[in-house]
């Protein structure tokens, strides 16, 4: 596979993300995040697109998460938004050793309001 127009990149030498505006014979131009327009060989940049195409390709029908089968509880997984602050705040906490289960944890709070809730 060979990368495409708008293909997310980052330049492995500098860390900078970019896009990829041009496909010139062997180098790729990229619009970098600083707004510079620059060229590099596909050796010199992480192409993140390619790689999930890459991935698609060869499961396409993969579900997200680990396998099912791998674990022996019952669980999905959750997307959530929570407030900058109070994650920042449990990420302390965790980091200080008051939190050493994360999916424990919050399962376990979520349970307590449930159970106040009479559910």
């Amino acid at each position: 596979m060979k990368p495409q127009i708008g293909d997310k990149i980052r330049v492995k030498a500098t860390k900078t993300r970019g896009v990829i505006e041009s496909l010139d014979g062997q180098r790729i131009r990229v619009r970098l995040d600083i707004g510079s327009l620059e060229a590099f060989t596909e050796a010199e940049v992480t192409n993140y697109s390619l790689a999930a195409r890459k991935a698609w390709q060869n499961m396409p029908k993969r579900c997200v998460g680990r396998p099912k089968g791998t674990t022996t509880t019952d669980r999905i997984s959750v997307t959530l938004r929570i407030d900058r602050e109070l994650w920042e705040a449990f990420r302390r906490a965790e980091a200080r050793g008051d939190i050493d289960d994360r999916t424990g944890t919050i399962n376990e709070w979520i349970a307590e309001n449930l159970r106040e809730l009479g559910d």
